[in-house]
């Protein structure tokens, strides 16, 4: 019985909002102590630096009760340091100014600052309790308020099903990768997909089971993507991934994980295994086009082929430009340090296309070269004419 008595009295205490009094003086700290005590949990700080120290260890912390004269660092420099981090619970925690300096320009320096409320230190238990309860009262409905919208905005954004990104989303995100890859004349794939036989498979063993492959088909293609590409559900069984500098090889390698991990999942109906499969349909930038609508309608051209051709495997574009090697050519011209990067590796034929595009990238800095050097120069005119010849 005594247990339970002392955890019901730990727990009542633990219910109380947790506030931090910071003041220099011991006797205006228990005394402020001793009149909040009742409804809060209060921690206690002799200054500014000590006082940081606990708001950034205990999360926990609700509202900051502070003075403004003290050593070390102040209560304006407090303040101030709450409000300039980044984190939101520090810009927006409570703060109550309470101090002995009844002054317009302590006061007006207090709110330029960040402060939230002012009262002096001969203000009354009731006052003081009125502000707490009030402050406390508005950052919780604050913190509701974000807390709905920021469901709010998931929900505009997410599939209810699978968690993935909706169309909206995808929309949005993909525009946005798009330019960038455009920006850093860069590749960008477009994959769509589709789960094979789906129809069938609900008409055969029910809505449930194939929302659970739904399901199972977004968190296995989410989970075989990178950080920086983006799958989402656009359709019943409709799923699209957009994969920002990825080339037409890289494209494949992806199009090909995501078919094998599909293939594998084991999906159990009255104990036998559902086989579960997927098609995919891929375009490129800038092969394909360089605009998202053209690419996804070229993606979802290859997805029909793709299905058309007997299901479970991508379709890509049929001719890729090839050199005099037979490779894949890159028909966008790789940055000078990639080119450089490339030449290290080996890999020369990729820069055969681009040879007179990285020469006439040179060409200023070679200028610059004669300008500065006092002997031998570089025929830049000679540079221009092999730049030229390589065209053809």
């Amino acid at each position: 019985m005594n247990e339970g008595c002392a955890g019901s009295s730990t727990a009542a205490k633990e219910d109380k909002p947790l506030i931090l009094i910071v003041d220099d003086s011991p006797t205006i700290r228990m005394s402020l102590k001793r009149a909040v005590e009742d409804e809060f949990q209060p921690l206690e700080a002799e200054d500014g630096e000590v006082a940081w120290t606990l708001l950034l260890q205990d999360a926990d912390i609700e509202l900051l009760i502070t003075d403004l004269t003290m050593p070390h660092l102040d209560g304006f420099g407090l303040i101030r340091r709450l409000r300039e981090n980044h984190a939101a619970r520090m810009q927006n925690l409570p703060v109550i100014v309470v101090t002995g300096a009844d002054d317009t320009a302590a006061r007006e320096r207090a709110f330029h600052a960040g402060a939230n409320d002012f009262l002096t230190k001969d203000s009354d238990r009731i006052e003081l309790l009125a502000r707490l309860r009030a402050h406390l009262k508005l950052a919780q409905t604050i913190r509701q308020l974000e807390a709905s919208q920021c469901e709010l905005r998931a929900q505009a954004n997410t599939d209810a099903l699978t968690g993935l990104a909706n169309r909206r989303f995808f929309d949005e995100i993909a525009g946005k990768e798009l330019s960038l890859m455009r920006r850093q004349q860069d590749y960008f794939s477009v994959l769509m997909i589709d789960i094979d036989h789906f129809k069938t498979v609900n008409d055969t063993h029910g809505h449930p089971v194939g929302d659970e492959i739904l399901k199972r088909v977004a968190a296995t293609l989410s989970d075989n993507l990178r950080e920086e590409d983006t799958v989402a559900r656009i359709g019943g069984e409709e799923f699209v991934v957009c994969s920002p500098a990825t080339n037409r090889l890289a494209s494949i390698v992806l199009a090909e994980r995501l078919r094998k991990a599909v293939e594998s999942l084991t999906i159990k109906c009255d104990g036998r295994r559902i086989p579960v499969t997927i098609s995919l349909g891929i375009a490129l930038r800038p092969l394909d086009g360089d605009d998202l609508q053209a690419l996804l309608s070229v993606a979802d051209e290859r997805l029909y082929r793709a299905k058309q051709d007997g299901r479970n495997r991508f379709c890509v574009a049929d001719k890729v430009s090839q050199d005099d090697d037979g490779f894949a050519v890159d028909r966008i011209c790789p940055r000078m340090d990639t080119a450089l990067a490339m030449i290290r590796h080996g890999n020369l034929h990729r820069l055969k296309p681009h040879l007179s595009t990285l020469l006439q990238e040179l060409i200023p800095f070679l200028e610059l070269v004669n300008q500065q050097s006092a002997g031998a120069k570089v025929d830049v005119g000679r540079m221009r004419e092999i730049a030229e010849n390589l065209k053809d």
